[in-house]
């Protein structure tokens, strides 16, 4: 079973590391699978968005529609977390 990690407090293992480069190598799709996420973190507060984030954000929301429809689903799973006690509340 993998240890237990907290939001701000986890890490990757050299293998996720790896697959995240070459994701973000290959027309940067770990990189923009990664911006709905940090959107829908950013909306509870978890997250700052950087200036690139946000534009990359607009863009597939315009473009693609996917952006926000993905940004959906995530947040429909942070809304069904309960505070085990890493995560402090607003």
């Amino acid at each position: 079973m993998a240890e237990r990690q907290y939001l701000g407090q986890g890490t990757n293992t050299s293998w996720e590391k790896f697959w995240y480069v070459l994701g973000c190598i290959y027309f940067g799709a770990a990189y923009f699978q990664k911006v709905p996420v940090k959107k829908a973190l950013s909306e509870y507060g978890l997250v700052e968005m950087t200036g690139a984030e946000k534009f990359w954000y607009v863009v597939q929301c315009i473009f693609f529609g996917g952006g926000y429809f993905a940004k959906v689903t995530i947040k429909k799973a942070l809304s069904e977390v309960r505070n085990a006690g890493g995560v402090p509340t607003v």
